[in-house]
């Protein structure tokens, strides 16, 4: 599996807000941020009433956002997403949250239908160039036909990441390749994203 083709656009949005700790949020009620609207032979991508559909219609597909974190501040990544339809296998099928990138090295939050989750670091563009981190590929996800909630916490010098509030893998903090964060659909995958928060804690 060639694992994404990617679109993205630097936002607005990306600097810190002086009355909270939140410096990115989108709930797609509009497309302030330039997320990628599109119809191709890759992919498909559509803002509607309030969620962001994206649907790779060949191989694995992302959307990007350029969004730049103190990794020496405690952070947290947090979105809600619900795998609309595709295959289930979570081996050649398995759609992402990745943050820290730039060109094709990038940190991997990976989901499925099948309910397995991972974590991977990866530095190109086919899936034999990543490597799963041990122990993180469980069957971990409850809902997978609903939405779920999934979050990427930094806190000191430890990565957690967690499913709907339950912890399932911990690591220690890897330093960022780049500020690009984003989501990626798995090959012949629908997604439907609710929101994507980006805070310190």
């Amino acid at each position: 599996m060639i694992l994404l083709v990617l679109s993205g656009h630097i936002t607005k949005a990306q600097t810190e807000k002086s009355s909270s700790d939140i410096i990115f949020f989108d709930d797609f009620n509009d497309n302030t941020n330039n997320w990628t609207v599109t119809y191709n032979k890759h992919a498909s991508a559509r803002i509607d009433s309030g969620f962001y559909y994206l649907t790779a219609t060949g191989r694995a597909y992302g959307v990007t956002q350029e969004i730049k974190i103190n990794p020496q501040k405690d952070f947290e990544i947090e979105t809600r997403i619900k795998i609309l339809k595709g295959q289930a296998d979570h081996k050649n099928y398995y759609s992402m949250i990745f943050w820290g990138r730039e060109a094709m090295n990038s940190l991997y939050f990976t989901f499925a239908k099948d309910g397995f989750a991972s974590v991977e670091m990866c530095d190109g563009k086919h899936q034999g160039d990543c490597k799963t981190k041990s122990g993180s590929l469980q069957k971990v996800i409850p809902n997978p036909d609903d939405f779920n909630i999934y979050t990427i916490r930094k806190r000191g010098d430890m990565y957690s990441f967690i499913i709907n509030g339950t912890q399932f893998y911990q690591m220690p903090f890897t330093p960022f390749f780049g500020n690009l964060i984003g989501i990626g659909a798995g090959r012949k995958v629908t997604l439907v994203i609710d929101y994507l928060k980006v805070s310190y804690l």
